[in-house]
């Protein structure tokens, strides 16, 4: 656990700019985005490896923001991972572009 929480942070330092020519969705509905999202496919990450039945799950928060809650069964422990964070729109809650910390 001390070595996920020790990688996040250095993977998130990854996705702080977007890249050239990507424009954030315009016309962002964020009642269309709330909910569970079951992962088909995924980038090789080294805090989700060997994780099966992942999802995340987005409900809002009371200070406007977005709580994140990714999860995922770990099958060599027999027991489900499970971590927290929370998203905030980075400017106009209109475009799909969030901040996201965990």
């Amino acid at each position: 656990m001390k070595r996920l929480l020790f990688f996040i942070p250095i993977l998130l330092t990854a996705c702080v700019n977007i890249p050239e020519n990507i424009l954030p969705v315009t016309g962002f509905d964020i009642d269309r985005y709330l909910g569970t999202w079951y992962e088909i496919a995924r980038l090789d990450h080294s805090f989700e490896r060997g994780l099966e039945r992942v999802t995340a799950q987005y409900s809002l928060r009371d200070d406007g923001g977005i709580k994140v809650v990714n999860k995922g069964l770990d099958p060599k422990k027999d027991r489900w991972k499970e971590v927290i964070g929370k998203a905030y729109f980075a400017g106009d809650s209109n475009l799909g572009s969030l901040k996201v910390s965990f």
